[in-house]
């Protein structure tokens, strides 16, 4: 486990600060310092590459105990990449070349530069990540690479990209491989292309759904080919080191922004198969902000998409954030170091925080400094000096910890996600779908796995999985998840699941083949009721359910319990048995429904299907009415047992009561150093406001 902060983004910070602030760095606990090593400003003159200011900071690191992580910002290309290859630009949705400029928050590069499909731009980017690469590989301090930078390569582009010939070229290639030749094509499109140069995808969402998602999910998939691309030409002078690479916002989150279409970043399942881990960038107090299930959901999905490689917090927020001549609220220590107590506790290896001064460039300048004249600064840095201490002292338990493993998964397919974008620009209601469910979880203190459409194998140790938003199923996945329903799995399914193919085709209901595999069919899309809400019965339970988007009445056998029905006694919610198993089919959207409202339906449904499964949480952990304010993940640490606790609201005294304490007569909290007793399987113990605890046993 590392702490670390981002420093350089030549020329800032001034050469003057640099020794006092590495000094102020390795006090304050920190371990490393990441440094943005920038295609533009190293090779500012072609073939010359000037190491000099990143060598005498390299060096000063060392000298005062500090790794240092190197991100290879290759996608901020020189000044002279259009005049080396003039045909290298990038083509927008209208036919024009886009021309490229400074970064926002960047002076010595441009953006987007040069298309990387271009085969001499390619070329001159591998020489770059192969030269710095083998420039540090000696690096007695190197800690790790970080070869992405949030997966960017269109910012500031003046529309939707790239249609450039090379990338059109490359589009043909990947449809080829894909289907097989024209006639493939021909067959999975039906039309009567008779030549590869008549193939073009649709520039704009409206368009023929085909069209768009195909081009959609060709830039994931070359997302995840430029990742190995920088991982390759890393690697190949460097085997020893860690690459990592990160996202902005994880793929579940990814709605499309500005310009870019939803997940033309990458999948962050993909992109982890390529790479030694991945992480994300988290800001929690910036905008519209992340609350405490927020902040867990995000770190949940980097942790899955990892799929047991090392996951990172790559940039969390280290002081006030700026979008321009404004302030936003500071960071105060307790939250910092709570959020840093979360990525431990659901399995993080390393911290970067953005970043230790105070930006200087453009509408970032004067933010984000963990060191910054926000206020708080000294604050913070004594904050952090006592989690560093707290880090240091029980390194090697934390080092080998690592979450319980979940049984209930939260169901991510892409192909939905751009369905949903070749109709509305937007992913947003995918999004809310699958984000309303996995937020529930969090609140229910459920632990929980995101399960990706194309890794379904992830499928075999869950016990229950939650279908958000499943018009596009994968026939791969669609299989997998019927045979997890009838060895015993218990499934909750929204509308019209299996209604698109992977083109975007509709099917009918009789048509859907796994509908058919559960015995249950759509009856049609109906306007949702007035109130947005149906009725459901749980047991003795009665609630009002949110819906979003529509309804779609159910045709269920008699062997099928009816959970809700319209004003027309047709199903709405009914529980099917399959097999071993046991689906939960509604005809509506209460994912997204619950992304806009918390309700008490959602999570009461959640509960039942849990339970149905015998799926229960391994903890209870009782602070009165401040219970939501709470979360906890526990695991193991070799032959420990480890409990984190960590308190979002004011002070509390809690109660822990759960089975993994087994016949353990006492607990260690790490962090205040005291023994609790455990009587019956249950301690208590005082949690100041914003404050953590981890409890160790054995």
């Amino acid at each position: 486990m590392f702490l670390a902060t981002q420093y350089y983004r030549p020329p800032f910070p001034e050469k003057r600060f640099w020794a006092d602030d590495i000094s102020r760095m390795r006090d304050a606990g920190l371990d490393a310092v990441q440094l943005w090593a920038i295609w533009g400003w190293i090779e500012s003159e072609p073939g010359l590459f000037r190491y000099d200011d990143y060598d005498e900071l390299v060096s000063l690191a060392d000298q005062k105990g500090l790794g240092v992580i190197l991100s290879t910002i290759a996608e901020i290309h020189p000044f002279w990449i259009h005049r080396l290859v003039p045909d290298g630009r990038l083509v927008d949705h209208t036919g024009r070349a886009v021309e490229s400029m400074t970064r926002g928050e960047c002076n010595v590069g441009l953006t987007p530069g040069g298309c990387f499909d271009h085969p001499r731009v390619a070329e001159m980017m591998r020489r770059f990540l192969t030269d710095i690469a083998s420039h540090y590989a000696g690096a007695s301090n190197l800690l790790a690479w970080d070869c992405w930078n949030e997966t960017r390569w269109c910012v500031h582009a003046s529309g939707h990209v790239c249609y450039c010939p090379s990338t059109l070229a490359e589009f043909r290639r990947w449809l080829d491989m894909r289907h097989g030749g024209l006639d493939g094509l021909n067959r999975a499109w039906r039309r009567r292309y008779t030549s590869w140069d008549d193939v073009y995808p649709n520039r704009m969402f409206h368009g023929t759904f085909v069209d768009v998602i195909e081009f959609l999910r060709f830039l994931a998939d070359r997302a995840a080919a430029h990742t190995r691309f920088r991982y390759e030409a890393i690697s190949s002078a460097n085997s020893e080191h860690f690459i990592s690479a990160h996202c902005g916002q994880p793929a579940i989150q990814n709605t499309g922004y500005g310009w870019e279409q939803t997940l033309c970043r990458g999948v962050d399942w993909d992109l982890a198969d390529e790479l030694d881990g991945f992480g994300c960038s988290h800001f929690p107090l910036w905008g519209k902000g992340i609350d405490e299930a927020g902040f867990g959901v995000r770190v949940e999905s980097s942790r899955s998409a990892n799929r047991g490689k090392e996951t990172w917090v790559s940039e969390l927020q280290g002081g006030s954030a700026r979008s321009g001549l404004e302030a936003q609220p500071s960071v105060d220590p307790a939250s910092q170091q709570r959020w840093i107590a979360q990525a431990m506790a659901r399995g993080a290896k390393g911290v970067i925080f953005w970043c230790w001064r105070d930006e200087v460039f453009g509408r970032e300048s004067s933010g984000f400094g963990l060191n910054g004249w926000d206020g708080l600064a000294e604050q913070r840095l004594d904050a952090m000096r006592k989690t560093a201490g707290f880090i240091d002292q029980h390194r090697e338990l934390i080092d080998s910890y690592s979450p319980e493993p979940a049984r209930v998964g939260v169901l991510f397919v892409p192909g939905g996600y751009m369905l949903n974008w070749a109709e509305r620009g937007k992913a947003e209601e995918a999004v809310d779908a699958v984000n309303g469910y996995a937020t529930a979880l969090e609140r229910l203190r459920i632990p929980y796995d995101f399960v990706e459409a194309h890794h379904a194998d992830d499928l075999e140790r869950l016990s229950v999985l939650l279908m958000p938003w499943p018009l596009v199923l994968p026939e791969r996945a669609r299989k997998r998840i019927v045979r997890f329903i009838r060895g015993g799995g218990r499934v909750l399914v929204e509308a019209e699941a299996d209604a698109y193919d992977e083109q975007g085709w509709y099917r009918y209901p009789d048509e859907r083949t796994f509908m058919r595999s559960l015995g249950v069919s759509d009856l049609g899309r109906r306007e949702l009721p007035a109130d947005g809400r149906i009725p459901i019965s749980l047991g003795r339970r009665e609630f009002d359910l949110p819906i979003s988007g529509f309804i779609t009445p159910l045709k269920a056998p008699r062997s099928a319990e009816v959970l809700s029905v319209n004003e027309h006694d047709q199903p709405l919610l009914v529980r099917k048995g399959v097999g071993e198993g046991v689906a939960y089919v509604v005809g509506s959207f209460p994912g997204r429904g619950y992304r806009r409202e918390r309700n008490e339906a959602l999570e009461a449904l959640i509960e039942a299907i849990c339970e149905d499964a015998g799926v229960r949480r391994d903890f209870d952990v009782d602070a009165g009415d401040g219970n939501e304010l709470l979360t906890y993940r526990w695991g193991r640490a070799g032959r420990s047992r480890l409990l984190w606790i960590i308190n979002g609201g004011d002070d509390r005294r809690i109660s822990v009561h759960g089975r993994p304490f087994g016949r353990a007569h006492q607990a260690d909290e790490l962090i205040s150093g005291q023994r609790l007793a455990v009587e019956r399987r249950r301690c208590r113990l005082s949690l100041p406001a914003g404050a953590s605890a981890v409890l160790k046993w054995s």
